[in-house]
């Protein structure tokens, strides 16, 4: 089923000029338990063997490819940028539905940090990237409540949302850092953050 899967994604990258980086799973943009945690946790593998089957250099590859959120877009990891908004002063409420508040804290934090204001205020690239802190296993508050949030939405079932960075939410960044080729230290920096919303980091191309 795999190989399958493969074939067709391949096949279709190649017919609408997609890449392997360009595969996102259906719960990064919706609210919805599709593709479902076991099947998730194989994405970086099925992107690895579409980059390989499609002979993209690793120089095409993006370092981290965000999920392009936007107004009417709702998702978990729609939730977790409320989380993070709310932690840099906006009041939003982290519900995962992109509603009026989210479009104008966005927009804000935009303007703020030297952005381009997008008209339908998405979370692209550089506004993920400021939005985002470095957490490590003394950190608290809401960017943590964020991370385990999302982890355990998405299968890890052990991490309790408590806002502490505790062992259960170490142990899972670190299992996640290893799917994506990330260094295991437990640490959430950029590029983990980027694999925990859902997006793509090169580095997981360059794993066998």
């Amino acid at each position: 089923m795999l190989d399958s899967l493969v074939r067709l994604c391949v096949t279709i990258c190649r017919r609408y000029g997609l890449h392997a980086h360009d595969i996102f799973g259906h719960w990064d943009f919706r609210t919805t338990q599709c593709p479902g945690a076991a099947f998730y946790r194989q994405f970086p593998t099925l992107r690895r063997q579409v980059f390989r089957a499609l002979g993209t250099s690793l120089g095409d590859v993006p370092a981290r490819r965000w999920p392009d959120l936007w107004r009417f877009v709702n998702s978990p990891s729609v939730r977790v940028a409320q989380y993070l908004l709310a932690h840099h002063g906006y009041p939003v409420e982290p519900t995962g539905v992109f509603d009026a508040a989210t479009v104008a804290a966005v927009q804000d934090w935009q303007a703020r940090n030297a952005l381009p204001v997008d008209v339908d205020a998405t979370l692209n690239a550089g506004t993920w990237e400021t939005l985002a802190p470095e957490l490590d296993q003394h950190s608290a508050g809401l960017p943590v409540t964020a991370v385990q949030y999302l982890l355990n939405f998405k299968g890890y079932a052990d991490v309790a949302v408590t806002g502490g960075y505790d062992h259960a939410t170490r142990r899972a960044v670190r299992d996640l850092q290893a799917l994506h080729g990330l260094p295991r230290n437990g640490k959430v920096g950029t590029g983990t953050w980027c694999a925990i919303v859902g997006g793509v980091v090169r580095q997981s191309f360059t794993r066998r």
